[in-house]
């Protein structure tokens, strides 16, 4: 009785987990491209049928870097302000996506300070 009690609340587990596509879909509404580019570099197997998805808001997290570490050029020697939520999404896409990560930490880290 208790084995196909504990693999009932297995089953109900794994219905109510929601697919990588419709959480996708969830943080592309919520309007971070961090969030969805993060989400996307984690789960690449899951979301290949998304790729044109995944490529057009990391495209868009790239642009918003750029222009934030476009900012500093504007300030001269001054620190580029970030909200820290923000910050942290940014930091966690830069270290999730490789790529990114070595183009951009070491100037983020040393132009951006979050607040």
């Amino acid at each position: 009785m208790k084995v196909v009690l504990i693999l009932s609340v297995a089953i109900s587990l794994t219905q109510c987990k929601k697919s990588a596509t419709r959480q996708l879909d969830e943080l592309l509404e919520s309007r971070s491209p961090f969030l969805a580019a993060t989400f996307c570099e984690k789960n690449k197997t899951q979301l290949v049928d998304r790729n044109d998805d995944c490529d057009r808001v990391t495209r868009a997290a790239k642009e918003e870097i750029d222009i934030i570490l476009n900012r500093k050029l504007d300030l001269g020697i001054a620190p580029v302000i970030v909200e820290k939520t923000k910050g942290k999404e940014i930091e966690e896409f830069l270290q999730t996506h490789t790529r990114m990560g070595i183009r951009y930490w070491e100037i983020w880290k040393a132009n951006v300070i979050l607040e």
